[in-house]
């Protein structure tokens, strides 16, 4: 090495001498410091670990060949690790989400607001995913669609009904099927507002239903709605206060179409104005149903 020559007492013009004379030849010296003579650490290029945005990429050179990724050079190496970055984009890939199989291409939102429409599109995809579908049956109800204009109406059937309750018990006496039939509607100003909800099948009486299908329950009005809440939370909570309240069977109507000829939509949402009117007032539910109750139909 040069400087260690110079060290041992050779002159510059002997090394000069020996290179010419093909005794020695000079290689490629690190730096030192000038004033300490240390030998100075080679700087070297070291590019980032930074993910590339595709699989492979141009080379530099314009040559036209790809050199590549960090992904592709760990798929190439048996029994390697995946990276972490690679761990989480093949994750994405795979899981497919069931939202984008629900094809709700039918429904006309024209002229609806823009709060309903992305609330309305996201609720009907959870519930007619096969996910959704499987939660369902597993919680004990069904959401079938009766409007698929705007995705507005929904037939909701409760099911796996309370076997002690009283209720299961008088569908059990009347030959009845296990499950009560609602319907939901979705005004245009919801999630801001709360569904309508009334009972369709069969005759019920008691537990704050009304006489006309109208029910009685503080998430329902305005009140006590809350936008958060989602569809199949509220189909839950309906079939709780069914499941362990004091509600029964009072008539079985026309079993072959399951409808009740006075419960009309009409005549719940009468039920449901002064329900919601009582609760404005402050009015406990058991003063809205006395009310209620003297009312003549």
């Amino acid at each position: 090495m040069l400087f260690e020559a110079l060290q041992l007492g050779a002159t510059r013009s002997d090394i000069t001498n020996d290179v010419k004379s093909g005794h020695c030849t000079l290689l490629d010296q690190p730096q030192r410091d000038p004033e300490t003579g240390e030998r100075l650490a080679k700087q070297q290029r070291i590019d980032p670990p930074v993910e590339l945005p595709q699989s492979e990429q141009q080379n530099p050179s314009g040559d036209g060949a790809s050199v590549p990724t960090i992904a592709s050079v760990e798929s190439s190496v048996p029994n390697s690790e995946p990276s972490s970055v690679q761990g989480c984009q093949t994750e994405k890939s795979e899981k497919k989400s069931p939202l984008q199989e629900v094809d709700l291409s039918f429904a006309k939102l024209d002229g609806k607001p823009i709060k309903f429409v992305k609330r309305t599109m996201g609720e009907a995809r959870r519930l007619l995913s096969p996910e959704g579908l499987a939660e369902a049956e597993k919680s004990g109800y069904k959401f079938c669609l009766k409007d698929k204009e705007n995705l507005s109406k929904w037939l909701v059937q409760l099911k796996d009904l309370n076997p002690d309750g009283k209720l299961a018990a008088d569908l059990q006496k009347h030959n009845l099927d296990a499950q009560i039939d609602l319907e939901l509607i979705l005004p245009d100003a919801f999630p801001m507002e709360p569904p309508f909800a009334r009972v369709v099948y069969p005759q019920l009486r008691g537990g704050y239903v009304f006489e006309r299908g109208g029910i009685c329950f503080e998430p329902l009005t305005v009140k006590g709605w809350v936008p958060s809440m989602t569809l199949p939370a509220l189909a839950i909570a309906i079939k709780g206060i069914f499941d362990y309240g004091e509600v029964r069977v009072a008539g079985v109507g026309d079993k072959a179409t399951r409808t009740v000829k006075h419960y009309t939509e009409e005549g719940a949402r009468k039920d449901h104005s002064v329900i919601s009117a009582a609760h404005r007032g402050g009015v406990r539910p058991s003063v809205t149903f006395f009310l209620l109750s003297t009312i003549s139909y």
